[in-house]
């Protein structure tokens, strides 16, 4: 009888033990903020099941313009880009987004990537190692896709900051 009391306690620790060395899920939508903890973005990840998929990256009120580096006028508001599972709940992440002038030619792409790793109760995401590079655009002798050659400015680091998970 206490061989079945200890198999029973180690079978129903398992699960326990199981989520808390990585079974936490991306997938879903997110409302983050700077190192400074200002309110700056929000993200939705999907996919086909926790290995990978694709992701949506908001930065309302972003400067496009750089403080008046570039000359545009608008930009793809949301950076599309891709996840995937680097650990147990641990994930890296690429975006892409770029900026029109006023004629509607692309000026610059915009590519951010990085760390992510989903902490707590599976409700706080910790955001490392965040590059933006830029790449200025010139169609005469750009590599398609524009990430093989090097960005003309960065890569730029962000300090690690927190996102929190939007639930229901």
């Amino acid at each position: 009888m206490k061989h079945l009391v200890l198999l029973l306690t180690a079978v129903l620790a398992f699960p326990v033990q199981a989520f808390a060395n990585g079974s936490c899920q991306y997938i879903g939508s997110w409302f983050g903020y700077d190192a400074d903890e200002n309110l700056a973005w929000t993200s939705q990840a999907v996919g086909p099941n926790t290995s990978g998929g694709t992701m949506l990256l908001e930065l309302p009120g972003f400067d496009i313009t750089f403080g008046g580096l570039f000359d545009v006028v608008n930009s793809t508001g949301n950076l599309k880009g891709a996840w995937e599972r680097t650990g147990g709940n641990t994930f890296s992440y690429a975006g892409m987004s770029f900026a029109t002038n006023a004629a509607g030619d692309a000026v610059y792409a915009l590519r951010v990537t990085g760390d992510l790793e989903v902490v707590g109760n599976c409700d706080v995401l910790r955001v490392e190692n965040t590059w933006m590079s830029i790449y200025i655009l010139d169609p005469a002798t750009d590599p398609v896709p524009v990430w093989e050659r090097s960005p003309d400015i960065g890569p730029l680091p962000f300090a690690p900051h927190n996102g929190y998970r939007i639930e229901p």
